[in-house]
């Protein structure tokens, strides 16, 4: 399905950006989510690795997922392996908590805690909500970081619209970005591994490693009669961000979220 008319600004970082889509990498961080502000209370502060629990998104159907645990993760499932199915603690996408026992599977003991706790989550089935935007919002979410390479921040945001056109111009952007160290990808399901497909940006006509993106629909060769009922409107996004550098492991960034 078509999610186009999309724009979005091709990645400053290197090729690393294309690890993100395959999923080749266990995503570390929370099983979680975080509220977001809106620009008039400002950006909440924090970041880490660590996250808490929580999501309003219903997990995927999975009928083939083989998990013994509970926590979303197992043989055959979207979100991926679990390297100890006999624990709903231990996923790729648990937080690490500092114990000294690898909670995050990615072979490492507590990698990450010289960070601050960002509360963003790194579970895919259970994605950072950032909430519903009408016409005329505008709102930043946590500031976050990723230690590690290979691990990714999830989130879910909602474009509502009751016809077609819809109205504003559904946005997404770094506020942060420091370093150039993050890309995020729009996917339209959860644990998605390819990006959405968009007429035009992103790379090479998908959405993915990007710094910017944005939906019009008022083209009059796209969205409107007869032609928008070839383009889907983005009513719930999903986001993966994650880092194409190496940098400092505690390197800040964060989105905003705009229509």
């Amino acid at each position: 399905m078509l999610l186009g008319c999309a724009t979005g600004g091709e990645s400053g970082g290197d090729d690393a950006a294309s690890f993100g889509p395959g999923m080749t990498s266990s995503p570390t961080g929370a099983s979680g989510g975080t509220d977001v502000g809106d620009t008039s209370a400002g950006s909440a502060s924090g970041s880490g690795n660590s996250n808490s629990a929580g999501s309003s998104a219903d997990s995927a159907p999975d009928p083939d997922c083989e998990d013994e645990d509970g926590d979303g993760y197992g043989v055959n499932c979207n979100a991926g392996e679990d390297c100890d199915d006999d624990d709903p603690d231990r996923n790729p996408g648990a937080p690490e908590t500092c114990d000294g026992v690898d909670e995050n599977c990615d072979d490492m003991v507590d990698n990450g805690c010289e960070c601050p706790d960002d509360g963003v989550s790194g579970n895919c089935n259970m994605p950072t909500d950032v909430g519903m935007l009408v016409a005329g919002d505008n709102k930043l979410g946590v500031v976050g970081n990723l230690p590690a390479d290979g691990a990714f921040d999830w989130y879910v945001v909602h474009y509502p619209t009751m016809a077609r056109p819809g109205e504003g111009t559904p946005t997404i952007q770094f506020a942060i970005n420091e370093g150039d160290a993050f890309v995020f990808d729009v996917v339209t399901g959860q644990c998605d591994a390819a990006g959405a497909t968009c007429t035009s940006g992103g790379n090479a006509g998908v959405a993915l490693g990007l710094t910017s993106w944005s939906f019009v629909d008022d083209d009059a060769g796209c969205c409107t009669p007869p032609m928008d009922s070839l383009v889907a409107w983005p009513n719930d996004l999903f986001l993966r961000v994650y880092r194409t550098n190496g940098g400092s492991s505690c390197a800040a960034y964060q989105l905003q979220f705009s229509r």
